[in-house]
């Protein structure tokens, strides 16, 4: 009875504990765009950031791992930009965790900085110098006429382009202003949301009991072979890398700090 009792209290931990990862992995970016496009300063136009957004996937799906975001926040107090820079890649954890294929184009609102961050797999493709290129080209010259949405447009498409030309993606569909072709529709025309944002608290309270008194149902009845299923499902979810991930998270890549800053 002891034995049963203690393995039921495991297993109402592991399903917590299982919980609580899930809810931080779908809150990798509090943004309803996921890691694509992050406005914390409420810089960008709607239409803007689902312009940005449409033309992250694009490029995701072309190339099956890549990943660009966009990441705008308030202030980034007294800590370095490329320091604060290398701490949220990893945090959004853009491309995939093989290919380190991802790209951060990140702006500071009050310090009025930007810097390119690049992923350890794609420094070949944009080294230093040609991160500050971009943005002399066309990131500064906008923000310095006050148009940042026509900042963060002009310097993704940069970005995409460098990128599609490490995957040989064919970009010769985008429209002269920069628009790509959108992504099949797998959301009937909404825009994304963040699921675990839009429960109210005593819901998820509800929730979490209604996965303990399954836990204790399933160990009284079948010995927990559920439970163990579900645990093993995780392990393989959660191991698994390439092209499987997508939406609005990461796929666990890394930068070393190259980029520019400016």
């Amino acid at each position: 009875m002891m034995s049963r009792l203690r393995l039921c209290l495991a297993a109402v931990i592991l399903w917590l504990a299982t919980f609580v990862l899930a809810s931080n992995a779908i809150a990798q970016s509090s943004s309803p765009y996921g890691v694509y496009v992050e406005d914390g300063a409420g810089l960008l136009q709607p239409q803007t950031a689902q312009l940005l957004y449409r033309n992250a996937i694009w490029i995701h799906q072309q190339t099956g791992t890549a990943q660009i975001g966009v990441v705008i926040v308030p202030t980034i107090g007294n800590t370095s930009l490329e320091e604060f820079a290398v701490t949220k890649f990893r945090e959004l954890g853009l491309g995939s965790k093989e290919r380190n294929d991802g790209v951060m184009l990140l702006y500071t609102a009050k310090e009025n900085h930007v810097r390119i961050e690049v992923g350890y797999g794609l420094e070949g493709r944009i080294p230093d110098g040609l991160a500050g290129a971009i943005l002399d080209q066309y990131f500064v010259p906008n923000m310095q006429a006050g148009d940042l949405n026509r900042a963060f447009i002009q310097t993704q498409g940069a970005l995409i382009q460098q990128v599609a030309a490490e995957y040989g993606v064919d970009t010769s569909e985008k429209t002269g202003n920069g628009e790509l072709p959108q992504p099949p529709d797998t959301r009937n025309g909404q825009e994304p949301t963040n699921f675990l944002a839009n429960v109210p608290g005593f819901a998820k309270i509800l929730i979490v009991i209604g996965i303990i008194l399954l836990i204790f149902l399933d160990f009284k009845f079948t010995g927990g072979a559920l439970t163990y299923a579900l645990l093993s499902m995780v392990r393989r979810g959660g191991s698994s890398g390439g092209g499987g991930f997508g939406g609005g998270r990461g796929g666990g890549g890394s930068s070393g700090g190259g980029g520019a800053s400016r």
